[in-house]
Parts: C-alpha cells; structure tokens; sequence
C-alpha cells in the first residue's frame, strides 16, 4: 500500500484543479504540517493541522475541497466547504440536532468551543453563524438554557 501513495504526482499542473472543487481524498500520512491525503487516487495533497476538526485515521476515506493549487504546484486540501456553503451545512446540523432532542438543546453561544467542536464537528465561529442564521429566519429561540425549535 506505502507503493501506492508513493507514486501519487505531487506536483499539479495548472488548470487541473479549481479553487474549492469538491474531491475524494484519503487519509495516508500524519506530518508536523498536518495530514497527507491522495486526491481522486491521482495526486497527493496536504491538509494544515490547523485546520484539521476532528480524529481521522489512515486510509479513512472523505470528501474534500481544492482550498489552493500553490505557485509551487503543491495542492492545499481542505476537508470543510468554503465558508458560506459551511455554514449552511451547520445550520442543517443544528436543525437535526434539535429535532433529536425533542426540539431543546444545551448549546448556545456561550458553550465551550471544545463543546462545540465534539458534538457539530465545527468551530466555534461558524457555529454561532450558523445559529445567527436560523435565527434569523425564525427557525429557533435562543434562550438562556439554549436553544429550541419555534413551534
């Protein structure tokens, strides 16, 4: 299997790729930097450890987003949607989170961000954009004790 990633192409030629085009990508390697993944089983890309939400494992398969194809041809990979579309995956997230627990959550804009990142797998930022946001559009209350659905 280490043959395998190893003669994954490194270097991308320009055009190949766009700016956050959704891709398959598997997890092969842990570095300093953050984790190395293969990109559609072509190509090998890094995703910063800054920017990594979560556990992942070697060979554990997700979808991915071309963050940037830098001047060197090495490709930065994100494993989070551009921000906008994020946020709106979140406040789906938010919304089933709700309905599980009987229209009532603890969650609000004062949880811990560890809180936050356990349970939406999301930072603490777009969280609260997300609830903002459903907020908003009358789709919850946001009370002292948390959050509940608008009936």
């Amino acid at each position: 299997m280490r043959d395998y990633f190893e003669s994954l192409i490194e270097v991308v030629e320009p055009g190949v790729f766009t700016e956050w085009q959704k891709v398959d990508v598997e997890v092969y390697a842990f570095t300093d930097l953050g984790i190395k993944v293969a990109i559609n089983d072509e190509y090998t890309g890094l995703v910063y450890g800054n920017q990594v939400y979560g556990n992942y494992r070697e060979g554990q398969k997700l979808k991915g987003y071309i963050k940037l194809v830098r001047e060197d041809g090495k490709i930065d990979v994100s494993l989070r949607p551009p921000q906008d579309r994020h946020v709106f995956d979140t406040a789906e997230k938010v919304m089933a989170h709700l309905r599980a627990g009987g229209g009532k959550s603890r969650f609000h804009s004062k949880s811990s961000p560890e809180e936050i990142e356990d349970e939406f797998q999301v930072s603490k930022k777009i969280f609260k954009q997300a609830v903002g946001k459903l907020y908003k559009q009358r789709k919850i209350l946001v009370t002292v004790q948390g959050m509940e659905l608008v009936r």
